[in-house]
């Protein structure tokens, strides 16, 4: 009998029922310093497909847009400097935009920030809806200005949102979402780009403002989670300008930053120019190669953050900037398609354990309560190396289109990119100590 009771009542108990990922997904809470990894990531999904969005866009500007330009200019040193220069005008915009929304009024940090991403946003797109329809240079140079501008209004602000409504607990594994949603906007735009490329132009670029629009609008539900009582905003220590000037590794990573960054705009730039015009194979065939490219790229983001955590930032950085580098350099070789598949997913593994990881590294340099003067300096310095290398590379193929004449010049483009990341050792080996003291911990 006093089985059977308790098995009744145990029955009559109401049955704790978890709710499903799809169901938190429609009832965002705003996390807190007890809200455990699983329940944050409904969040980290729906505020990083901005992140998606963003990466999307700008890969297809600089992987698709120098195909355009080329019909216009017919010079790749132009071509370079179009994608590298008009960026040039947009260096001092993240600086502005971020340190600006901290000031604005508003009853929210969201509030704050918004208004950069609402004008940020739809400049991005109108840039890459212009550009395939521009009759001439000249207006394609002014979509380009045009998207640059507001890519980098609407970046540094988004961006801050993570940090004005997540606990400091959760921050890297919002590091790692955001990396994993970047390589697959990269992916997914190098993988459809040169199919949507070659059944009509514009079709790439008009999706890609489609995309960035729709991820925006879904910062909506996001940001209404925000409220007055998030806790009270932190002065930073010093400034971007201060961290630049007078904080000495701050200064290193930015001069290393410079170089990653450098390397992949310059190898974004001109890689598909690399396999249609050096190689000779069509767009749709060079976007099938590069699915080996976005796979290896979204694999190894994941896989970048968990070898932090167990040997250190510096040193995990050290070992991929070592095998990218130098597999980047082996890509002025081949005059085939063949050996290039074999380069290229090892290229991509390493650089994207590489290049996930250079926020986390200024986040651990940077002084305590100057973490968004450093993310400001983190903008800055890849607009350094976006502006330099499209130009650079441009500036190169052309110089050796004659003696590489077997790719009409665009294999040059390999140890163009690739020995600013083997430089970039020497930078990383002075904060090999550190790493080892950040892996401790």
């Amino acid at each position: 009998m006093t089985t059977g009771t308790a098995d009744t009542r145990r029955s009559e108990e109401p049955s704790v029922v978890e709710p499903s990922f799809w169901r938190k997904l429609h009832r965002l809470e705003l996390p807190t310093d007890q809200t455990t990894a699983e329940d944050v990531r409904p969040v980290l999904l729906v505020l990083g497909l901005p992140t998606f969005g963003l990466a999307f866009a700008i890969t297809i500007l600089t992987t698709y847009g120098p195909s355009v330009l080329l019909s216009l200019t017919h010079s790749p040193a132009r071509v370079g400097a179009l994608i590298g220069g008009e960026g040039a005008f947009a260096l001092v915009v993240p600086l502005i935009s971020g340190a600006v929304s901290d000031r604005l009024p508003g009853k929210t940090p969201g509030a704050k920030r918004m208004p950069f991403v609402l004008i940020g946003g739809p400049m991005v797109g109108a840039g890459l809806v212009i550009l395939p329809f521009a009759p001439g240079v000249s207006l394609g140079g002014i979509s380009i200005l045009m998207f640059f501008v507001g890519y980098y209004l609407y970046y540094p602000p988004y961006r801050a949102i993570y940090a004005d409504i997540l606990p400091k607990r959760l921050q890297p594994r919002a590091q790692s979402s955001q990396a994993i949603l970047r390589g697959a906007g990269f992916g997914v735009a190098l993988i459809a780009g040169g199919l949507l490329l070659g059944a009509w132009t514009p079709l790439p670029f008009v999706i890609g403002a489609a995309v960035i629009a729709m991820s925006t609008v879904a910062l909506k539900p996001v940001v209404r989670l925000q409220n007055a009582d998030t806790g009270e905003e932190d002065e930073p220590a010093l400034s971007a300008r201060d961290l630049f000037l007078h904080h000495r590794q701050m200064q290193i990573f930015a001069a290393a930053n410079s170089l990653w960054e450098f390397s992949l705009a310059g190898l974004k730039t001109f890689v598909i120019l690399y396999l249609t015009h050096g190689l000779h194979r069509s767009s749709q065939l060079a976007s099938a190669c590069l699915a080996l490219v976005a796979i290896a790229f979204i694999v190894g983001a994941p896989i970048a953050s968990r070898l932090a955590e167990r040997v250190g930032i510096a040193r995990v950085m050290m070992v991929a900037a070592a095998v990218y580098g130098a597999t980047l350099c082996l890509g002025v070789f081949p005059t085939s398609l063949g050996p290039m598949l074999l380069i290229l997913p090892v290229c991509a593994f390493a650089g994207s354990i590489l290049m996930t990881l250079p926020q986390a590294l200024a986040f651990t340099l940077a002084p305590d309560g100057s973490e968004g003067a450093a993310a400001g300096l983190v903008d800055f310095s890849r607009g350094v190396g976006v502006v330099l290398g499209p130009a650079a590379v441009g500036g190169i193929v052309g110089l050796f289109s004659d003696s590489l004449s077997s790719t009409a010049g665009y294999a040059i483009m390999w140890p163009t990119i690739g020995v600013p990341v083997l430089v970039s050792l020497f930078f990383l080996r002075r904060f090999e100590n550190q790493s080892v003291a950040t892996a401790a911990t």
